[in-house]
């Protein structure tokens, strides 16, 4: 963190404390002043006195505003439950300043939250606490679309002993968006191992084939989901897919209508998709001519 971030931290903490006693200190001299000497001496000798004790109030309050705003910002109660189980792993010390970056994360503010891990960073931390420290910064580099970063974070939680099915299933996304397929399947077999299974696992795996150029196995998983139920319309446009890849265009028709009967998402974000696998094994010249622009076929789909 730099000095100057360092010096505001001091100054938040420490303005709104040294206005109170201003305040408390001024209006208190008031009250003795005016038991003293009587109202009218302090109207004529020390009003200033009192101007003083209300101008300082204004300020102070300001102070004290600003401060347990931020003070709410920050407050546990901003976090999940899985985060709290992190931080009581983490320990006491520290774990202020780790809150903290962690709810700079969920706001979206990365380079605040990783400037803080930073500092934690240098403290002499045992493993469990780097661990979970690695893993938040993990989690920061994947949402900021930096899955290679990621990746060496989440390895360094399991090499530090944190072998959670939620640093398994990030790292194993992370290596795919970064091309590394063989090693994202083996950690989410890893997940299977454990019968850990989220509502997207075989949909993951089955993208992992599929951009692998497998498309016999992609379609083994993708239809995995479809017959247990798990990600159900995504898991029908895997199976269109994976039929696409290996050039069974029939199927994969009957696959894409299903899925469109069934509320798929994103229709021209999985077009975009399929004109690309569709173009990679030689059959573009092969498929319906609305699947190579933007037209709005679900209505016609699904009737």
């Amino acid at each position: 963190m730099k000095i100057t971030d360092r010096i505001v931290r001091l100054l938040k903490s420490f303005l709104p404390v040294l206005l109170f006693h201003i305040v408390i200190s001024v209006t208190a001299g008031a009250i003795i002043i005016t038991y003293s000497y009587g109202i009218d001496e302090v109207r004529q000798y020390y009003q200033p006195l009192l101007i003083a004790a209300g101008l300082s109030l204004f300020p102070a309050l300001l102070a004290y505003h600003f401060f347990f705003s931020n003070d709410a910002k920050y407050s546990s109660s901003k976090l999940g439950e899985f985060d709290v189980n992190m931080l009581m792993q983490f320990g006491v010390k520290y774990e202020k300043l780790l809150r903290e970056a962690i709810i700079d994360m969920h706001h979206f503010d990365f380079n605040t939250s990783l400037d803080k891990m930073e500092e934690i960073e240098g403290k002499q931390l045992a493993d469990i606490q780097k661990a979970v420290l690695s893993f938040y910064q993990g989690r920061c580099y994947q949402l900021m679309g930096y899955p290679a970063n990621a990746v060496k974070h989440f390895e360094n939680c399991l090499e530090l002993g944190m072998r959670l099915n939620d640093v398994y299933l990030l790292a194993a996304r992370c290596l795919a968006q970064n091309g590394r397929f063989d090693d994202a399947i083996e950690y989410y077999n890893v997940l299977i191992e454990r019968e850990s299974y989220f509502e997207f696992i075989y949909t993951d795996i089955g993208l992992a084939y599929l951009k692998k150029g497998d498309g016999e196995k992609a379609l083994e998983y993708f239809r995995k989901s479809v017959d247990e139920g798990m990600n159900y319309s995504f898991a029908l446009g895997g199976c269109s897919l994976a039929c696409l890849q290996m050039k069974d265009l029939e199927k994969s028709n009957e696959y894409f209508r299903e899925a469109v009967r069934c509320n798929m998402e994103d229709v021209n974000g999985f077009k975009i998709f399929y004109c690309n696998i569709a173009e990679s094994v030689g059959l573009i010249n092969d498929i319906d001519e609305t699947m190579k622009n933007n037209t709005d076929i679900t209505k016609e789909l699904v009737r």
